[in-house]
């Protein structure tokens, strides 16, 4: 009955997505108008006038393009308590993300963006999804939110996370199909939580995982292993084990929520046991029709890792369908299949403007070098830099994200997202991206065998060469690390023309490889969490140029392995 009722409004979002798709630049137009006249007498509107702006190119005329730091006053205005300073309605709430100076971004929620973009946009995904997996309701659904509230600005308004907000503010009867209490997200020790959360996802048949890094779904099963016969143990006597540290109030309030269920703890332990002690969401889940996370960009490598814990023996690999591109500033697509990571923009929730990256690359400090095209220009196979005009008040505003195209559904174009911009390096005129990396890597590691659990490459400009950091999968001798850096090596020669070409002019050499502590990659990551990051959104950069040697760094390199192959 719940699905039912999920699915029924799940339709009418998928019905209005495909409507706003089918009117492709008129939708845009539309928008742009309607964003345009109701901000036309905030304070942002009248500095830049809103009122005699009719079209897109006056638009464009009219309005700077903006990063985060060139509107922080304004938005300290509004967490102040000031109001029409960038929209006319009010925010109900701010969302808090890391900025790029180390200072925390607060994103404006208004009662229209949290409408559409979160609400909207999740159930036309939910409907797609429930299309092509019948079963998706079949059992509980697992999502990963972060806390709701993470503390409040001065003049009351609360800031946190826009999905931990809608996880809490779900009707009571939509409540009943997901299987952690929101409670359990409030937990601020990171073992606790983790312990938390499987606690209760394992006392349920789940049917759809949904979360957007991939790496939290790991996480996720890896302490579920870690810990399997004190969750069964905990199942059955219908307890939350106390060596797991929580606040008092949210302890009373999780405990209140558990009752003894010895079945299922039979369950679980005859699939724990059956695996000599390890317990593998591919047994405890058999249920489970779907995993929603993301699937590319920076994180997509994580995807290598899922069949191991479900499909361990390699019979009933999972379907895995990309969870859009999104961010604390934007939703901005929907995937509607589970091949590939493309989905098409949501055309009715925000304004898009595009420039090729070639063009940014070519003057990255000079906007006034770049030709500005909305998705009407918009070619399959093209790279592109996006910038967002928003219900929320933010206005021709630079993400610094690129994105590829991938077709079209209706009018409105399919898009990846491939890396953060600006994020490409250049030792000497390769001009090499993440994208390169992570392919060089997956193809080292299916050519050696090697398996790298975490990896980050730096242009060690120093030496005209890059260094690889890898967190390795179990041990391997010298010689088979050996064999993945050369397999890496010839991979970017094969990817990369630039690259080929500096490697055979020697003005490049063979990268340089560095084991890691194992572990590595978690403290680094606990390390962002501690300046500001979110447990379930932080996550290394995958390329970079090279970080200094810092007392940091030093103590977890286990060993460097140069072949000196030029």
């Amino acid at each position: 009955m719940i699905g039912y009722i999920i699915h029924f409004l799940a339709k009418i979002s998928a019905s209005r997505f495909r409507k706003s798709a089918e009117g492709g630049l008129d939708t845009q137009k539309a928008l742009l108008n309607r964003i345009i006249k109701q901000n036309a007498e905030t304070e942002y509107g009248k500095r830049y006038g809103f009122s005699k702006i009719n079209t897109i190119a006056e638009y464009q005329a009219a309005l700077p393009l903006v990063s985060y730091e060139d509107i922080r006053p304004e938005i300290e205005r509004m967490t102040a308590g000031e109001s029409n300073i960038l929209t006319a309605e009010s925010p109900v709430m701010f969302a808090q993300t890391s900025g790029t100076t180390g200072k925390a971004k607060f994103i404006p929620v208004t009662p229209s963006c949290q409408r559409a973009a979160s609400s909207d946009m999740m159930r036309a995904w939910m409907y797609h999804a429930k299309r092509a997996h019948p079963d998706l309701y079949a059992g509980k659904i697992v999502s990963l939110v972060s806390p709701a509230i993470e503390g409040y600005t001065e003049s009351g308004l609360s800031f946190g996370s826009t999905s931990g907000h809608i996880y809490r503010q779900m009707p009571g009867i939509v409540q009943k199909i997901y299987a952690i209490p929101y409670e359990v997200f409030e937990i601020e020790d990171y073992e606790s939580k983790y312990y938390a959360l499987m606690r209760f996802a394992l006392s349920e048949k789940v049917s759809l995982l949904a979360t957007a890094n991939p790496s939290s779904i790991l996480k996720m099963c890896e302490k579920a292993d870690e810990y399997g016969q004190l969750l069964i143990d905990d199942i059955r006597q219908g307890t939350l084990n106390n060596k797991f540290k929580m606040a008092a109030e949210l302890r009373q309030a999780l405990e209140a929520k558990i009752e003894p269920n010895p079945n299922r703890a039979a369950f679980l332990q005859q699939q724990h046991d059956k695996r000599d002690g390890r317990l593998l969401p591919g047994d405890y889940w058999p249920e489970l029709a779907l995993i929603g996370c993301w699937k590319g960009g920076t994180v997509g490598h994580y995807l290598d890792k899922f069949p191991s814990w479900f499909d361990p023996d390699g019979n009933t690999p999972k379907q895995i369908r990309d969870w859009g591109f999104l961010s604390s500033e934007a939703r901005c697509s929907v995937p509607l299949s589970d091949r590939g990571c493309a989905g098409p923009l949501a055309l009715d929730v925000n304004f898009y403007e595009f420039v090729q990256a070639d063009d940014v690359l070519n003057a990255p400090n000079d906007p006034s070098q770049w030709n500005f095209i909305t998705i009407d220009g918009l070619k399959t196979g093209g790279e592109y830099y996006i910038f967002l005009t928003t219900t929320g008040g933010l206005y021709r505003y630079d993400i610094n994200d690129v994105i590829t195209v991938e077709g079209f559904y209706k009018n409105a174009p399919k898009i990846r997202f491939l890396r953060k911009g600006r994020g490409m390096t250049n030792i000497t005129g390769e001009k090499l991206s993440v994208n390169q990396v992570i392919d060089a890597v997956q193809k080292a590691s299916i050519s050696s065998g090697v398996l790298a659990e975490h990896f980050k490459a730096e242009a060690y400009t120093e030496e005209s060469r890059y260094l690889l950091r890898l967190e390795l999968v179990g041990h391997h001798e010298d010689e088979q690390l050996a064999a993945f850096v050369r397999a890496f090596d010839d991979a970017l020669r094969e990817i990369n023309v630039e690259y080929e070409a500096k490697r055979k002019s020697q003005r490049l050499h063979m990268p340089l490889l560095h084991v890691m502590r194992d572990g590595w990659y978690e403290r680094a990551r606990k390390a962002q969490v501690a300046e500001g990051k979110r447990m379930f959104q932080a996550k290394t950069e995958l390329l970079s140029p090279i970080k200094a040697e810092t007392t940091l760094i030093k103590p977890e390199l286990v060993k460097e392995l140069d072949i000196n192959i030029q």
